[in-house]
């Protein structure tokens, strides 16, 4: 079997208020489970919202427990989510869960912290160590690499997914709505979608694998996200798409041969690792 069924839970949290995201995470993953979905994905810290601040110290306690509660509940697809992880007292990370079969299956931080403009993350978490924390996990006899938001605008993390055999790119976001309309948005314009769309269908193309990306959706405080979730194939094809400004569980099958038949016309096997090495001196 080579196909994936892939869903997007582009779900509106609450900030700090983990019980009742926790519920909205159930329903979804309930409704999942009844379309046969084989790998459910929500955003960047579904779990207890982004817009945290100081909230961020109070939140792992809880997170804890509701994971395990999701841990629970889902023996019949994965679940990729966002929350905090406190890997010793005060110290926190940007994490994504992935859970399946009942258990915790890995947990990967985030390695890009934004700290600029309305963003400020290195503020409160720790980043990851790409020498420690780069890995892929099996789902349903697939592999996969988890990345978080601004990981993936950065060529790296991605690339050293799909080296290490990841067939698909989860990328779990929380991505405010910027450039609508006006300045480097026109008219009916997104320019914040437009940049995403770029990145993911680039991330696709030189890595010749599947992305699907998840985000956030609603307003948190000040910030409002967006959505358009979607998931791209290795030729750059959007495969499917969620709805802007609303929520929406969007389901998409995959087939994982697709990436064998785009890397007959790439070069992704010649890797010249002599310009890592470059980098790293500059």
């Amino acid at each position: 079997m080579s196909s994936l069924r892939i869903g997007l839970a582009q779900v509106s949290s609450r900030i700090g208020d983990v019980e009742w995201n926790l519920k909205k995470h159930l329903a979804v993953l309930n409704e999942a489970q009844s379309k046969k979905v084989d790998l459910l994905i929500f955003p960047e810290l579904s779990l207890c919202g982004y817009v945290l601040r100081d909230l961020a110290y109070e939140v792992s306690k809880a997170s804890r427990a509701a994971i395990s509660k999701l841990r629970g509940a889902s023996r019949e697809c994965t679940i990729v989510l966002g929350s905090v992880d406190e890997v010793r007292p005060g110290i926190l990370r940007n994490t994504a869960f992935v859970v399946g079969e009942g258990k915790l299956i890995a947990r990967v931080p985030k390695f890009y912290l934004p700290t600029y403009g309305l963003f400020e993350e290195a503020r409160y978490f720790e980043p990851g160590d790409p020498l420690r924390d780069v890995r892929t996990v099996n789902v349903s006899g697939f592999e996969i690499g988890v990345s978080i938001c601004e990981d993936l605008w950065h060529p790296e993390p991605a690339e050293a997914l799909a080296r290490k055999g990841a067939e698909l790119i989860v990328c779990i976001a929380a991505s405010p709505a910027r450039g609508i309309g006006s300045g480097r948005g026109r008219g009916s314009r997104i320019w914040i979608r437009d940049a995403w769309h770029a990145i993911l269908k680039a991330t696709a193309i030189t890595n010749t694998v599947h992305v699907a990306f998840a985000n956030l959706v609603g307003p948190e405080d000040e910030e409002y996200f967006w959505g358009g979730s979607m998931v791209v194939g290795p030729d750059g094809d959007v495969l499917c798409e969620g709805k802007l400004f609303e929520e929406d569980l969007v389901t998409c099958d995959v087939d994982i041969e697709d990436n064998a038949r785009a890397r007959r016309f790439s070069s992704f096997r010649v890797h010249q690792r002599g310009f890592h090495q470059l980098l790293s001196d500059l």
